[in-house]
């Protein structure tokens, strides 16, 4: 007892009761709070969220995937339009909306939540936290990939690009095992519990940072012509600050020719190392994300379509027989067993390396054709016909037009705006993110 009584007498107690007390005040005020879209940087994920949030027309079909998914999306519409578009600020499929209108008679409006680094454990997020309530879609695409399930390089789920801006938008309670699994993150985690502080530190740093550069700017505006260096020099100059901010302007997909098809790039390195081995804490922990998606999504009425999608026979070799059944067959059982429609083109002979812009990602016209065999499936599907509502039916199904002349498609190429002080193309690539 005396002990306890001493203890309570020494400056390291006080400081402690203070500390709490402080803390306490600070989370009844809500001190440094901001709400869950006011990002401090905008990524290729805060530009699609607030995207999503901010549209005032609800998506009958929302996309997820990684870039698997999002690279054939944006460059097939690029030669569609015959326009540059800018990955940032672009999110729906514009000729899968035409194609659908053609094929299944039905108007419907698509979302694109297909990200760079996108794991099932994003996907989940995507679907737990964002869609519902007026956002909820009638059917969500899923595009899946080995790499989704097998990434060697994935430390932990918390370490993506998307786990950063998702889960602001709920708790991760239910979840911290699996997001935080190994012992300093889930010591960061639990702590964040303990102490408003230290869970709300990026906030907090968040609130500071943008006083201290509004009053610098007050102090020293900038000059007429904006910055002195473009984000492209900043980025050369420390490319570790901010690593997956992406302004306006900075990743355009283009149309391109048949002749820019060829251009094969061949990642065949990165991939070694993503599937080095068999790390199936990994596999486990993401197919139960994938699991939770299409459950969170089957218990909201939101109608799930999984795609396996087509990789190089170049990719393929570098799995061993047990990742790929483990991949393939986990995928295909798990969408069947959760109420989903299966479309299994993991192994399908329509695809040949010329439809690809490097071993994993489909150019603009291989993209093409894989839209084109995805819609063709499902505007027979009754069940897809039936995930939408009546208002979305034409009366009469028009015939099928002939699309507008447009150059012939191939690997779309991003290419920075000439703004920025760039010349050249540049693939989508966030830090650490893979493709």
């Amino acid at each position: 007892m005396g002990a306890m009584t001493g203890f309570f007498k020494t400056r390291f107690a006080w400081a402690t009761l203070t500390f709490l007390l402080v803390g306490g005040i600070a989370a009844i005020l809500n001190f440094g709070a901001v709400k869950p879209e006011d990002f401090p940087v905008l990524s290729w994920t805060g530009w699609t969220i607030k995207d999503f949030l901010g549209s005032k027309e609800r998506a009958n079909i929302v996309f997820l995937g990684s870039s698997l998914m999002l690279v054939p999306l944006d460059g097939v519409d690029a030669d569609y339009l015959n326009k540059r578009i800018d990955g940032s600020q672009h999110h729906h499929s514009v000729y899968i909306e035409d194609k659908i209108k053609e094929k299944a008679g039905l108007s419907l409006k698509t979302f694109t939540f297909a990200l760079p680094g996108e794991m099932p454990s994003d996907a989940y997020l995507i679907v737990n936290n964002l869609l519902k309530g007026k956002n909820k879609p009638d059917m969500i695409v899923y595009g899946v990939g080995p790499r989704d399930f097998l990434d060697n390089m994935l430390p932990s789920p918390a370490a993506t690009d998307p786990y950063r801006y998702l889960s602001r938008f709920g708790k991760i309670d239910h979840i911290a095992d699996r997001v935080a699994p190994e012992f300093f993150p889930r010591l960061d985690y639990e702590l964040g519990k303990l102490s408003y502080f230290w869970q709300n530190r990026a906030n907090i740093s968040q609130v500071a940072d943008q006083f201290a550069t509004s009053v610098v700017n007050s102090a020293v505006p900038l000059p007429e012509d904006g910055y002195p260096v473009t984000f492209d020099e900043r980025r050369l100059l420390m490319p570790d600050f901010r690593p997956c901010e992406v302004p306006k302007g900075a990743a355009f997909f283009r149309p391109t020719t048949a002749a820019e098809r060829t251009n094969f790039v061949d990642n065949l390195a990165e991939y070694k190392k993503r599937y080095a081995t068999m790390k199936w804490d990994t596999y486990i922990s993401q197919m139960r994300f994938f699991a939770d998606a299409l459950d969170v999504a089957k218990s909201q009425g939101i109608k799930a379509v999984v795609v396996a999608m087509p990789i190089t026979d170049l990719n393929r070799q570098l799995l061993s027989d047990l990742s790929w059944d483990a991949y393939r067959k986990g995928v295909l059982a798990m969408a069947k067993r959760k109420g989903a429609t299966v479309i299994d083109l993991s192994e399908s002979k329509e695809f040949s390396r010329s439809d690809f812009g490097d071993t994993v990602h489909l150019h603009s016209g291989g993209g093409k054709k894989f839209f084109d065999v995805v819609v063709d499936r499902l505007s027979v599907n009754p069940d897809f016909i039936a995930a939408f509502p009546s208002e979305t039916k034409i009366a009469t199904k028009p015939s099928p037009a002939s699309e507008p002349s447009k150059p012939a498609s191939a690997a779309p190429s991003i290419a920075v705006d000439a703004k920025n002080g760039s010349s050249g193309d540049q693939k989508i690539s966030q830090r650490g993110l893979p493709l």
